[in-house]
């Protein structure tokens, strides 16, 4: 919260209540999901409330969005720098450190000047259970 109020914004209740909802959740959370979480809580705060709040969470650096297959984004604190492997059957989300993917994002910038943002994509495939 400090950091989105240095930044500018607001302290409101339902800027806290959406950042609750984050640091207690070990999950990566659509922003449906993070809304109803909150409106446990705060029945008044409205799903544009919490969109505007991601947004303005994610510009500052707080959070960020990955798009898990052909789902809706999911939301998740910015604590540490990961990839995700996504399983398209069971849709079990495995957080993959960034070094894993470097020789491939190296390969990708000699051989074809392209800069990969690791940031809001997910790598989809099977899992170990669902092989």
């Amino acid at each position: 919260m400090s950091r989105l109020v240095a930044a500018g914004g607001r302290r409101t209740p339902s800027r806290q209540a959406i950042i609750e909802v984050l640091l207690t959740s070990d999950e990566h959370l659509t922003a449906e999901e993070i809304a109803e979480r909150v409106q446990q809580k705060l029945p008044i705060v409205t799903l544009s409330t919490v969109y505007r709040t991601l947004s303005a969470l994610e510009e500052i650096g707080v959070l960020d969005h990955t798009h898990l297959g052909h789902g809706r984004a999911v939301y998740h604190l910015v604590e540490s720098e990961h990839q995700h492997l996504f399983c398209e059957r069971c849709g079990q989300v495995i957080e993959l450190p960034p070094r894993k993917l470097d020789s491939f994002a190296r390969m990708l910038s000699k051989d074809f000047g392209f800069e990969l943002d690791r940031r809001h994509f997910a790598i989809g495939g099977l899992c170990n259970d669902c092989l």
